[in-house]
């Protein structure tokens, strides 16, 4: 079994529904970007050390929820985000029944707002919701995780072998570029949101196949994207992981800027890759030090 929802603390980055949605959270994070030498405030949460951070403007919702300086006012949402918290620090580990009344006594709420809660974190991935048995804390496996990344990859290198012989719009290239570029740069004590450099991600990889116009090939991977989400958000995200994404990406974006199929093929090989073995490396720590925690 694979424990999943644990972020693990690691200085190494070995790299790697969205619907419509991810079109407009990509315009979000670029429009979040200064100048092209700023890194984009929407991955920036507080300093590592005890010296105020700067203003940031990032908008709420790119936050996550343990670094939004205000609460919410409201109480569906408040037990959301702590449930959320308690699956990916695996107080909840994987299989775990989360139980209606069990989690009204825990955090002494009503059903209304634990059902709302527990709702949200189904539509995120973080919960499966069976029929006549309730919720759990959702529980994946290797296999799975691999059969996902091999899908994944197929459809991917289909699009850069489709993209390189005609290139990038340029719009595309100054955008991607302008977002990531300073990403590679980021300085060593910023503190990163792990969800929203997923997402980032995500928009990156879904922005190539978009360009294609094909909605089969757009919708698989939107849907890979949703099934792998979860998992991902294991791998801590620390400086080092966010300026090795933005090199590989900065790398694809070059060799198809280029027409040079062979080398866009050889980056997203080892994007994809690297972020599969990270995945792998980081829910195995998970299993290993929850076990040493049980004991």
């Amino acid at each position: 079994m694979w424990v999943q929802g644990l972020t693990i603390g690691s200085d190494e980055w070995p790299s790697a529904e969205f619907s419509s949605a991810c079109a407009r959270l990509y315009t979000i994070l670029y429009n979040a970007v200064n100048s092209p030498h700023s890194v984009p405030h929407c991955l920036l949460g507080l300093h590592r050390d005890n010296s105020p951070a700067m203003p940031s403007p990032t908008p709420v919702a790119l936050l996550s929820p343990a670094r939004r300086t205000a609460p919410s006012k409201n109480l569906g949402l408040q037990i959301q985000q702590k449930l959320r918290e308690r699956i990916l620090h695996w107080h909840y580990p994987p299989g775990h029944h989360l139980g209606e009344q069990e989690l009204c006594d825990e955090l002494s709420a009503s059903r209304i707002p634990v059902r709302e809660a527990l709702r949200a974190l189904a539509e995120q991935g973080l919960v499966d919701k069976i029929p006549n048995r309730g919720c759990y804390v959702q529980q994946p496996d290797a296999e799975r995780i691999n059969h996902l990344y091999d899908f994944r990859l197929a459809l991917e290198l289909f699009v850069v072998d489709t993209l390189a012989p005609r290139g990038l719009p340029p719009e595309l290239l100054a955008r991607q570029r302008a977002f990531w570029g300073p990403l590679e740069h980021v300085a060593p004590r910023e503190m990163i949101d792990g969800t929203a450099l997923v997402e980032a991600d995500e928009a990156f990889h879904l922005e190539l196949a978009q360009t294609l116009g094909n909605p089969y090939i757009i919708d698989s991977l939107k849907d890979t994207n949703d099934r792998l989400r979860f998992m991902r958000l294991v791998v801590a995200t620390t400086p080092n992981r966010v300026r090795t994404t933005a090199a590989e990406h900065l790398k694809i974006l070059q060799a198809l800027a280029r027409k040079d199929g062979v080398k866009a093929r050889q980056f997203l090989i080892q994007n994809l890759q690297h972020a599969r073995n990270k995945v792998e490396a980081a829910i195995a720590k998970a299993l290993t030090e929850a076990h040493h925690r049980q004991r």
